[in-house]
């Protein structure tokens, strides 16, 4: 039963992805929503290498500075395009990445 419950949130996940190719308002700018693919690309596949693969901890730590930059390009990109609900969501995933990091790194340390 706990392999049903392993690969549901991919299956959940791909479902998001689909419903946010559909969803194409007018506001949103096309840059915003690639932006948005790679950012939730970059999540995924470190959701699938560590939950599929031993993971080193230098890769872990590699993935997750990628997904900061992505953050911040994510922060740039909607403060140029005055998208307010856009720049609230990046600083919040740019601090929670950064606070895994420094977990992450702290944990190595011990």
């Amino acid at each position: 039963m706990s392999g049903i419950f392993k690969f549901t949130k991919y299956i959940l996940l791909f479902i998001s992805v689909i419903q946010l190719t559909r969803f194409s308002p007018e506001y949103l700018e096309p840059t915003l929503l690639y932006e948005y693919f790679i950012f939730i690309g970059l999540i995924i596949l470190l959701g699938v290498l560590d939950d599929f693969f031993k993971l080193n901890k230098r890769t872990n730590i590699l993935l997750r500075i990628a997904i900061i930059l992505c953050s911040l390009a994510l922060l740039i990109t909607s403060v140029s395009f005055q998208s307010t609900s856009s720049v609230i969501f990046s600083i919040v995933m740019f601090i929670a990445f950064s606070f895994s990091i420094f977990l992450e790194i702290k944990q190595k340390e011990d």
